[in-house]
């Protein structure tokens, strides 16, 4: 009993963390296109942006999200197969898709942001473990 509370208490921590994360997202870290993607943007160009700085906020927001989805999936699987495998799926998205944003930064023309704003979320979301999940529990009751 008491080890289902401990996981239990771990998925509230890692639903907490990805919350602040979201709710205090302008305070802690650098991100010019916020305000960019709220307002209409299709015509406008780019922020100005410190491109290194962005990088690194944008490196430590995944990888603070990606702790705390690989927290959920332990909390919910405690499978280290799982957890090997979505902590090297991880890394392996951020190194592929931190040059994509770099390249849609530097090449993107107005009216063509769609392609920035999707890899920027994906990087920005902890959309990954929303699919990780379902894929999971399949695997596990198969």
């Amino acid at each position: 009993m008491k080890s289902k509370w401990i996981r239990f208490a771990m998925l509230m921590v890692s639903l907490l963390g990805v919350l602040l994360i979201r709710a205090y997202q302008q305070d802690l870290f650098y991100d010019p296109f916020i305000e960019f993607f709220k307002e209409n943007h299709h015509q406008d160009t780019l922020p100005e942006l410190s491109m290194g700085k962005y990088l690194l906020h944008v490196i430590g927001r995944y990888l603070l999200n990606a702790f705390f989805s690989l927290l959920a999936l332990w909390a919910l699987f405690q499978n280290k197969d799982f957890l090997k495998f979505s902590a090297l799926l991880m890394l392996g998205l951020l190194v592929l898709l931190l040059p994509v944003l770099v390249i849609l930064i530097e090449t993107s023309e107005p009216g063509s942001y769609m392609g920035l704003f999707y890899v920027r979320r994906f990087l920005m979301q902890p959309l990954l473990v929303m699919l990780l999940i379902p894929a999971f529990y399949f695997q596990k009751n198969r």
